[in-house]
């Protein structure tokens, strides 16, 4: 019985250490930014979210999507290596805009031995007002 039991404890482990590894692969800095008031005269606004990959093999960003036109994303096209830092660089475009802004940036990544990517939402958000 004691044997069984052990048996079942280490297949249970082997089927939530790998799914837990992979859960916070990437660390972001910070995953809201709050650019404040602007007018929608202002030239675009540009923020980097910083992020360390704390997972023990390469990761990579495989896609970032803003939802509209009037926030652009730019990502590394390469896979970021353990310890190793990065940045998903957002340019938001005033023009056309009013009222609060809260933009979802969606992003999805994958480590090298995951079996599915992993995704993490980032917030870009302020107020625009008509000059």
């Amino acid at each position: 019985m004691k044997k069984f039991l052990v048996c079942i404890c280490l297949v249970a482990l082997a089927v939530v250490l790998p799914s837990a590894k992979g859960s916070h692969a990437l660390e972001f800095k910070e995953t809201t930014y709050d650019f404040g008031n602007i007018a929608d005269t202002h030239a675009p606004v540009v923020h980097e979210y910083e992020f360390v990959n704390v997972a023990d093999e390469p990761v990579a960003v495989l896609s970032v999507s803003t939802g509209c036109g009037c926030t652009r994303p730019e990502y590394p096209a390469k896979p970021i290596d353990p310890g190793k830092s990065g940045k998903i660089k957002i340019t938001f475009l005033p023009a056309g805009q009013r009222g609060d802004i809260n933009k979802d940036i969606k992003v999805r990544y994958r480590a090298a031995t995951a079996r599915s990517s992993k995704r993490i939402t980032l917030r870009l958000n302020g107020h625009v007002t008509p000059e």
